[in-house]
This record gives structure tokens, sequence and C-alpha cells, in this order.
């Protein structure tokens, strides 16, 4: 992070350059904030996502200055998004260079598969990310909805930007990356987790969980506070692991909108709740922050079930709708690596729409769920 600034007409100017990432010394930006300014401007150049402590700095400004005195500007739309999910005025810059998800093209631009499927080969051998065993179908529609959005309906000029500008192509990758999730999202299946699950595992003197696809974090945060209303949190270790770095800088701010910890509330006492939600967090007038003791029990890396291997031994695998995204020759090569991964008689938690079908190594563990516990027959 290179961080330069400058004053013009009564106003400080601060310039924050490149990423902004935990690891790395902020001590130049919060030296360049420290003090009283008759107006105060801060820009994040081509930051996706910022660390807490700057997240904070700025909250604390906010309350320092008023609205017309202190402004923020982002020039990419995934930080622009963040911090308003967090209530963090901010102005983007650039706007009409950004992809946007959240619009859908009404008319889907079509081209041949065989095209598709050369720019996925591209994109693996450009950038290391490996779609080519995903559902076409579902790469096909989120490709076209782009091309239309930028109004690029010829392919070949859409593939050579997206091999060419690093840019790009990770707009593209954060449209490709599937990051719904919330807290106790399904209530019922947490609820089978309290009652049924875990009080089977609770026999093992240490618990680790893995909880894939990760994403923003909230899946893997509920499993911890479900955990420690059942008393097992200290035993417990949670993985939760995503191929999309940038959500996985989002999973451990575990700084969260304030409009979903209320829809939280409702599914967390449907899963059979013993503690108040908001018990589980620092509330500010911005938003919700994970409280310590349950961030430190979580912790989250990347990790691509397409390429990489197993890595430890789990009792609980959860794997939530991240399998129907894939044909079937990855699906087999997903499950066994859930095979590896599994402690005997561990359990695999899939979504709604996902099974296992003829396979003898894991049997339905409750009917209605796709709750499946692993027969390791090997070690009999």
């Amino acid at each position: 992070m290179k961080v330069l600034a400058y004053y013009k007409n009564q106003t400080k100017h601060i310039l924050v350059l490149d990423a902004c990432e935990e690891e790395v010394a902020l001590e130049d930006f919060f030296q360049e904030i420290a003090g009283v300014y008759t107006n105060l401007e801060i820009m994040f150049i081509e930051s996706l996502i910022l660390p807490v402590r700057i997240i904070e700095a700025l909250v604390k400004l906010m309350e320092q200055y008023r609205q017309n005195t202190f402004k923020i500007y982002t020039t990419t739309e995934f930080l622009s998004h963040y911090l308003f999910e967090l209530r963090i005025p901010n102005v983007q810059l650039h706007r009409a260079s950004q992809m946007s998800p959240e619009k859908d093209a009404e008319d889907l631009i079509e081209f041949p598969e065989e095209k598709l499927r050369d720019l996925l080969m591209g994109i693996y051998q450009i950038y290391g990310y490996d779609f080519r065993n995903y559902q076409l179908e579902n790469l096909k529609r989120t490709i076209s909805q782009t091309m239309a959005r930028q109004s690029m309906p010829d392919f070949d000029r859409f593939k050579k930007k997206i091999l060419q500008d690093h840019e790009f192509f990770r707009c593209l990758f954060l449209n490709l990356s599937v990051n719904v999730t919330s807290f106790f999202r399904h209530p019922e299946l947490f609820k089978v987790l309290r009652e049924e699950v875990f009080p089977y595992l609770n026999s093992f003197p240490h618990l680790r969980i893995w909880s894939v696809g990760a994403a923003s974090g909230e899946e893997a945060y509920s499993l911890a506070i479900l955990l420690d209303e059942l008393n097992m949190l200290e035993k417990s270790i949670i993985y939760a692991t995503d191929f999309n770095s940038l959500v996985l800088q989002k999973a451990q701010n575990g700084l969260y909108a304030l409009p979903l910890l209320r829809q939280a509330v409702e599914n967390h006492q449907k899963s059979g709740e013993s503690k108040q939600l908001e018990e589980y967090f620092h509330i500010n007038p911005y938003y919700a922050q994970i409280r310590p003791f349950i961030k430190k029990k979580v912790v989250f890396f990347h990790h691509n079930l397409t390429s990489d291997t197993a890595f430890n031994e789990f009792h609980l695998i959860i794997c939530k709708n991240v399998l129907i995204y894939f044909n079937s020759q990855l699906q087999e090569s997903v499950v066994n690596l859930f095979k590896q991964s599994l402690h005997r008689n561990g359990f695999l938690v899939l979504g709604r729409s996902e099974n296992l079908f003829y396979r003898q190594d894991f049997i339905k563990y409750k009917l209605g769920f796709n709750i499946f516990k692993f027969l390791n027959s090997s070690l009999e």
C-alpha cells in the first residue's frame, strides 16, 4: 500500500494506492489522517477491500467531521458496495467501467459452446482459475449477461479483453463467484445439527469442521455461535475456505450490515437458539462486528476444490450449493476429496438440491435433509 497526500483549496487530499491488506504496514495512512483539517478527502484507488483498522478509522472521521467536510472516494464497485453495506457513504468514480452482477440483461447474447471452452482454457492458462468443469449453461448465462452490460456483443472482442486486461477479468471473476450466504440460512438444518449431529460429535475430545465455499463467512460464524451455545466451542476449530480471496477478506473482517443481522435473528430463533444472537456481536450505528472469542475459532484461507488437495481430517464437512455448479466429473472428484478429508463416521452436509446417489460409502443420516454419515469400510 502506498499513501500520497497534498493540500489544495483548504482541503487535505489523501490518495491510497493499490490494495490495503491487514498484513502490510498502515502507519502512513494513520499518520496522514491525524490532526484536524478544514476539509478532508480520501480516495481509495484500486482497493477492493479494507482491513478493519481502516474501516474503524473512517467511522471515527465521519463522527469527527460533518458530511460536507469529509468525503470518501472509491474507484472499484466492490469496495464502494462494501462500504455502503456498512453505512459508510462514498462516491464511486468510473462507474461506467464496472461490471455489476445485480442487473440482469433481458436478452442474452448467444455464442458457440466451443468458443466458451476456449475462453475457459485461456482463463485457466493465464490466471490459474479452472472453470472448465463447471456447468456450462450457468457459465454461459453469466458471461452473456456480462457482455450485454458492457455493450460488447462480439465474443472474440470480449475474450481478448478478458485475457489481456487483468482488471476486466477480475470483475468477471467476481460475477462468476457465487457468494450467496446468510446467518443461520435454512434454520431447520441448523436445528438438526444442534439437536442430533453435534451431540453425537460431542463425544470426541476435539472437533474439526470444514465450511466449504465459505464466501463472506456467515455460515462459518453461525456454526461457531451454535457450538458456543452447546458449550462445545472451546474444543472446536472451524476451517472456512473459498477460492475467492476477496470475499474471504470480508469474512476475516467480520463486519456485517445491520439489516442482515436483523434478518438473521428470526432464523437463529428457528434453529433452537439458547442465547440472543446480538450477544455475539459488537453493534454500533454503522455495522455489527463478530466478537473476538467467536472470530478466533474460525480460520479462513484460500482453497480451490478444482485443484487443491485434502489438508486435514474433519468430523463435519458442510458444502452447501457448491456441487450444483460442477459437472458430474468434477462432482465425483470433489466427493472423493471429501472422503479423504472425513474422519471415520464423520458427517457430510450438502445443499437441498444436491445428493449422493449410488454411493455405498455414505448413508443418509436424516430423512428430509442432505446430511450423510461417512462409512469408511477400509477402517473396519
